[in-house]
């Protein structure tokens, strides 16, 4: 049986709903295939991450309603929030003015950060990073790195990237997998087919460089011909999801990262900084140490009122290293009795790779790749192909998702408008032939 749209999006974990239903919109028909299923045994809360929302105006509405229409978001009343040696730095609250005027940030740093997303000066305050010293400009390459895709020390963080922009509203979310079916369920009602097959076999291809099919196979299955294709995997997710296709797109092979985010859930008893914790919050130990393991910390509330996941960013390496993953746990407890010394951390449960083999789990969710490893991103072999994902973006975030998806929505409609263009000359051409 032989399907197909001009448009597909292979999807997973809710990357590209918004493109989808944006190139419905445009009167495109398209097809995201959802392999979701296929990459892993991911609880809801991995899925979601610890990186919540930053919403500001470039935001659009369109943007907001895929947002909505899945699990909904809070905003956190004082913003995103740091917990600092010398006490929580809070970005949104009721003293935030003071503390930054207190601060010994550079006034151009204030200025900028304050001023994101659209900030005008930012050409010149790049240009110039090594006037700054670390203690002077700590938060711009905090802005970079913590939720950042490349890994990069503190002082040179704000070297590769794009900036969080750290001082907009910041909301934060309880995932549920019923996010995901409600999210599918409104890129249906945007016209947008959605298939979730067994598997994606093969692909297809034709001259000039081209993707021409990707074979399916379950409810619908046979060769789905295709003219454009949205690839939302990693490479290494890719090769999980089917070697084949793999060595297709991306021949040099998976390219695994130096880092990736693990969770751990974490019992924390009553006490008063637990019970005056944000619902989101960045625990940040010692600045000038490297911003990984138990030094750098999200803390993030659950449904339980004593029950917290707590992020860290460890080596891939490491991943399934249960000895390492328990250290690890150990001296997060440690760092988390130096912050509120009645809360007895409990680990509850460890990440899912102490329980789970590679097999099983295949790429992390949250991947941070390392500089050198820079030239092997985006690289793209097929002129209809266009790539998105981990490997794509600066950092995460919403924002980023969306800055990226408006680019490929400008590449694929100019396409489309180019086609019909074409084909209503050629409809003109044959009817004026004798």
């Amino acid at each position: 049986m032989e399907l197909g749209n001009p448009v597909i999006l292979v999807s997973a974990f809710g990357r590209g709903h918004w493109l989808a239903a944006a190139l419905a919109q445009e009167g495109i028909k398209t097809t995201l295939v959802d392999v979701s299923g296929k990459l892993g045994v991911w609880p809801s809360e991995d899925v979601e991450g610890p990186f919540g929302f930053f919403r500001n105006e470039k935001i659009s509405e369109s943007q907001m309603e895929r947002l909505y229409f899945d699990d909904p978001y809070s905003e956190v009343s004082n913003g995103f929030t740091l917990w600092l040696k010398e006490g929580p730095f809070e970005c949104k609250g009721p003293i935030t003015k003071f503390k930054i005027d207190k601060s010994p940030l550079s006034p151009h740093i204030k200025e900028f950060l304050l001023s994101l997303p659209g900030a005008k000066n930012g050409k010149h305050l790049y240009k110039n990073l090594d006037a700054f010293d670390f203690e002077n400009s700590w938060l711009l390459h905090l802005a970079h790195q913590w939720a950042g895709t490349t890994y990069m020390p503190n002082a040179q963080g704000a070297r590769r990237g794009e900036p969080l922009p750290v001082f907009s509203s910041f909301l934060v979310r309880q995932a549920t997998r019923n996010g995901l079916e409600k999210s599918l369920e409104w890129l249906a009602t945007k016209g947008v087919e959605v298939i979730r097959p067994h598997q994606i076999v093969d692909a297809s291809f034709g001259g000039g460089k081209t993707i021409t099919g990707l074979e399916l196979s379950g409810e619908k299955q046979g060769l789905f011909r295709i003219e454009q294709i949205v690839w939302m995997l990693t490479s290494e997710e890719t090769y999980f999801l089917n070697e084949r296709l793999g060595k297709y797109f991306f021949p040099e092979g998976p390219l695994e990262p130096e880092w990736c985010w693990v969770r751990y859930r974490v019992g924390l008893q009553q006490c008063f900084e637990r019970d005056h914790l944000p619902t989101h919050t960045l625990v940040m130990d010692d600045l000038y140490s490297p911003w990984t393991h138990e030094n750098m910390l999200v803390l993030q509330r659950t449904t339980v009122p004593d029950q917290f996941d707590v992020w860290m960013r460890i080596p891939t390496v490491q991943r399934f290293n249960k000895e390492y993953l328990t250290i690890r746990s150990e001296r997060m407890k440690t760092y988390l009795m130096m912050r509120m010394s009645l809360s007895d951390p409990q680990v509850l449960s460890f990440p899912q790779e102490y329980y789970y083999t590679y097999a099983q789990l295949g790429a992390s969710r949250f991947p941070v790749f390392g500089a050198p490893q820079s030239s092997r991103r985006g690289k793209v072999l097929f002129s209809n192909l266009h790539l998105d994902g981990p490997e794509e973006w600066p950092h995460y975030s919403w924002g980023a998702y969306f800055e990226r998806h408006e680019m490929i929505l400008g590449k694929i409609s100019h396409w489309w408008k180019e086609k019909l263009l074409k084909e209503q000359k050629e409809k003109k051409r044959k009817e004026q032939a004798p």
